[in-house]
């Protein structure tokens, strides 16, 4: 019975738990991923540093540079540099060019040069190659009077960030996969253990129910024993009438009783289901002969509309009490001249039992909670028709326990619908 709130508890468990994993692997890598981005862009604005403060010598619009020192050696181990002096047109001279080590005829890169001519220094541009990607900052040179003389480019491979990036997805996905695989374990665990004291309780209640029901059925038997014997002896007085009420009020308790050993046992699971195949129409057919003298006596008719020939896998003496519920609701809350419609229909290889009643309706606030135990719509009707609250929720344990479904429409002032849908045997 806690099956399905087992799963649900879990699977909240899960997707939160999913959820914590997600933020720290977008958290993981957005870090990782702007840590080497800004350790790129440091070392690139270091290494334009050094281009420019310890290899560069600027004399009044010349730029004087040495080749082997800017190209060659530790600091330069990783980076390209190129070199531009600025003319007195759009383009510059290139003075060196030390990424033609790398076969990069894309630098340098001709946009940032410009902005370079107006003083602005493009702090991180990224140029892809046909091999590689490369990140490339440049900055305005200027001579000792401040004057704009030229630019120098530094780049850098960065292709190298990305595959460190993918490595990290690849490890991330493995480890999320093995968390998951473990969280889901954990959270049937603690699933299990949150729905510890609710099954304790439930099965304390049960027990009791069962306890109760069974311990209750005797002193009834003998309360009405005793209560037909009185009114058989009774004169027609008052005695009479007091008997009656008794003899009334026990019939309406060992129903309940009945009906909550019913529930009690089909929560235990003890309730043995003899299935065997059963003809749909024909048992309909005896069960309002048998009901018609009940329905006449409230001055209700009931009008049989039964598609005779489909056969259903059921046991047919629960096959036959939810037929009873439904009839018995049907005509108790029907007005006086009032009919009842009884239908069989087969469809997609399923047989459809249809009670339809011209009564009271059920409210849509009420319409909800009608399957569950003691629930009554209207309680002070009920309790003068008879009705115990019970019968709609052993109705929809034998649809469910037959693989049906069963379905309630209803309206107030314009009856109730009532279908019950089961598998046809093939």
């Amino acid at each position: 019975m806690f099956r399905g709130t087992l799963v649900r508890l879990a699977l909240w468990y899960l997707l939160l738990f999913a959820l914590i994993v997600a933020c720290f692997n977008l958290i993981v890598y957005v870090s990782l991923s702007q840590a080497l981005q800004a350790s790129v862009f440091n070392d690139l604005q270091n290494k334009a540093k050094v281009a420019i403060d310890n290899n560069l010598k600027v004399t009044g619009n010349t730029i004087d540079q040495d080749p082997t020192k800017l190209i060659v050696g530790p600091n330069y181990a990783d980076v390209c540099v190129v070199i531009e002096q600025f003319t007195a047109g759009q383009t510059g001279e290139q003075v060196v060019n030390g990424c033609s080590l790398y076969g990069v005829k894309e630098l340098p890169e001709r946009t940032s040069i410009a902005l370079a001519r107006q003083g602005i220094v493009s702090k991180y541009i990224e140029v892809t190659t046909a091999n590689e990607t490369f990140a490339v900052r440049t900055e305005p040179l200027r001579n000792h009077e401040h004057q704009l003389v030229g630019a120098v480019q530094v780049a850098k491979p960065i292709s190298w960030i990305g595959d460190t990036l993918d490595r990290l997805k690849r490890l991330l996905a493995i480890a999320s996969a093995v968390a998951m695989v473990l969280g889901a374990l954990v959270a049937l665990l603690m699933a299990n253990k949150s729905l510890g004291p609710i099954r304790a309780a439930f099965q304390k209640q049960r027990d009791f129910v069962a306890d109760a029901s069974h311990e209750l059925r005797t002193p009834l038997t003998l309360i009405r024993t005793n209560a037909e014997a009185w009114l058989r002896r009774s004169d027609g007085g008052s005695g009479a009438v007091y008997a009656r009420n008794v003899v009334d009020e026990t019939d309406q308790l060992s129903a309940i009783v009945r009906d909550l050993t019913t529930l009690a046992l089909s929560d235990a699971r003890q309730l043995r289901i003899d299935r065997k195949p059963v003809e749909v129409s024909s048992t309909l057919r005896g069960l309002i002969d048998q009901f018609q003298p009940v329905a006449e006596q409230r001055g209700v008719t009931i009008q049989p509309d039964l598609d005779g020939g489909v056969t259903v896998q059921a046991d047919p003496s629960r096959l036959r009490q939810l037929f009873l519920i439904l009839l018995d609701n049907a005509v108790r809350y029907s007005p006086a001249g009032g009919a009842v419609t009884v239908g069989v229909a087969r469809h997609n290889g399923r047989v459809a039992v249809t009670v339809v009643d011209r009564g009271i309706g059920i409210s849509s606030k009420d319409l909800p909670h009608i399957f569950e135990r003691f629930y009554r719509a209207d309680k002070a009707r009920s309790r003068e028709s008879g009705g115990s609250g019970l019968g709609l929720a052993i109705a929809k344990w034998i649809a469910e326990v037959h693989k049906g479904d069963i379905d309630v429409r209803s309206a107030p002032g314009a009856g109730t619908t009532v279908t019950v849908t089961f598998p046809v045997l093939k």
